[in-house]
């Protein structure tokens, strides 16, 4: 089971830590935002109700069968919330796959990335799922004109159909046009799940499950998840636990910034969405009621024990504006112990027999008092072990408190409208029909600039 535990934010385990009376507080609050996400769950929010969803996990079984037919090697053409999902979900569970499949994840317009990636592949043996919500991400239909040409040379076009799939919404957009003219298969993402909450949907399942990962594993642990974070109870809630600890980090201790730390290699990559997650959920202008507030917790990746080298001494000893989660995972599915060698010196002699996670431990337990004792914050998320049914519960564990610490903050957790016009802009500067003036607002920006030179 995972564990949230928000003991660290107060005293006497933080050195100048708050009072019980902090959270007893924000309690109103919590309450009202959980409500309100009760009562829009399932019409216009759906991830909530994604690991109940049979359909998915069979049709997405039915299609990695296909393209296994077919192909050795899978590519994942997306960015944004159409990638990190699936890059999350895959890598935090390859280490439990005996054999698995290669599957490679293109997240950016890149040419030299792409341009080696294509050079390393076989056309005859790679299949191509091309994911877009919206159908009409210009880096994603950039991404899939490129690779769709490189497969026909090689392929013909009537094969290279046959090694493609669509993932996006039902009924609009180019993908969706293309899909019907061309006779490619399509799966929908359900309406009422955004990109960066869709990592449960087909999106993050179809690439995890063609490596080999157990995705009704993953599901089943988050549907266990979703049965603990509906929960009305706050001090029993883990989502509303969690979203209490980030934001009376943030408004109590002055803590704008939250740092997760995994001690784990395999949720490296689930750092990552998480960063995504929570800055794109919380960082607007406009509140719901359209006043300017511009809200936000600055989301930065960590890793323990790598990054005890690198940033600890930051969050140390810099600037007092981070609070820190620390993921621990009890257990590991390997045991590797230490070799009783060189024990004549006493530098290295404790370390004998000694099992790797035993000292993986010991340097996560050092991290938490050495914060504490710094005044820093800690959040901690435990972990049983780093396995299907756990990385299901995390994602909609992080899902769920980043919808609740929205709503407390007034803001829509469910939207980025700030990135709306650079999306035109670009859309602008390459000649699309209809953005002149979204161009021309960056050759005027531009024009500043050189005047200035």
């Amino acid at each position: 089971m995972i564990s949230v535990s928000i003991d660290g934010l107060f005293a006497p385990v933080l050195e100048r830590g708050l009072s019980r009376d902090a959270l007893a507080k924000l309690a109103p609050q919590l309450k009202t935002a959980h409500r309100e996400l009760m009562s829009r769950r399932g019409g216009e929010i759906g991830f909530y109700d994604l690991p109940r969803r049979n359909d998915l996990v069979k049709l997405v079984t039915n299609e990695v069968s296909r393209l296994r037919s077919i192909c050795d090697e899978l590519v994942v053409l997306g960015i944004g919330g159409s990638s990190m999902g699936g890059q999350a979900l895959s890598m935090s569970l390859r280490h439990t796959v005996d054999r698995p499949s290669r599957v490679h994840f293109v997240d950016n317009i890149d040419p030299d990335t792409i341009g080696v990636l294509l050079g390393n592949l076989d056309p005859a043996s790679t299949s191509v799922v091309v994911i877009s919500k919206s159908g009409v991400t210009t880096e994603t239909m950039a991404q899939l004109l490129v690779m769709r040409r490189w497969l026909r040379v090689t392929l013909g076009a009537g094969e290279t159909r046959s090694r493609m799939t669509f993932i996006t919404q039902k009924g609009r957009g180019l993908l969706h046009d293309v899909a019907q003219s061309e006779g490619v298969r399509t799966i929908e993402i359900p309406e009422n799940v955004g990109g960066r909450y869709s990592v449960l949907t087909p999106v993050g399942l179809l690439p995890a499950a063609f490596m080999g990962v157990d995705i009704v594993g993953v599901m089943q642990g988050a549907a266990e998840m979703v049965e603990r974070v509906v929960s009305d109870d706050i001090y029993v809630n883990p989502g509303i636990q969690l979203a209490a600890g980030a934001l009376l980090a943030d408004r109590e201790l002055g803590r704008r910034s939250l740092v997760m730390m995994p001690y784990a290699d395999a949720l490296q990559k689930v750092t990552s969405w998480f960063v995504q997650l929570w800055a794109e959920s919380l960082g607007k202008r406009i509140d719901r009621h359209g006043q300017i507030v511009n809200s936000g917790q600055t989301p930065l990746p960590a890793l323990g024990v790598t990054d005890q080298h690198a940033q600890l001494q930051l969050f140390l000893e810099g600037p007092p504006d981070k609070a820190v989660m620390l993921v621990q995972a009890k257990k590991f599915k390997r045991a590797l112990p230490v070799p009783d060698e060189l024990s004549d010196r006493e530098e290295v002699a404790f370390l004998g027999g000694r099992d790797l996670s035993e000292v993986l431990a010991a340097e996560l337990r050092a991290t938490r008092a050495m914060l504490l004792d710094a005044g820093v914050p800690v959040i901690d998320v435990g972990l049983g072990i780093v396995d299907a049914a756990h990385v299901g519960g995390l994602f909609v564990l992080l899902e769920a408190a980043c919808a609740c610490t929205g709503l407390v903050m007034g803001i829509n957790p469910f939207d980025e409208p700030g990135i709306e016009a650079g999306k035109r802009m670009a859309a602008g500067l390459l000649g699309c029909p209809g953005y002149e003036r979204d161009a021309d607002r960056v050759l005027m920006r531009e024009a500043r600039k050189d005047r200035l030179s």
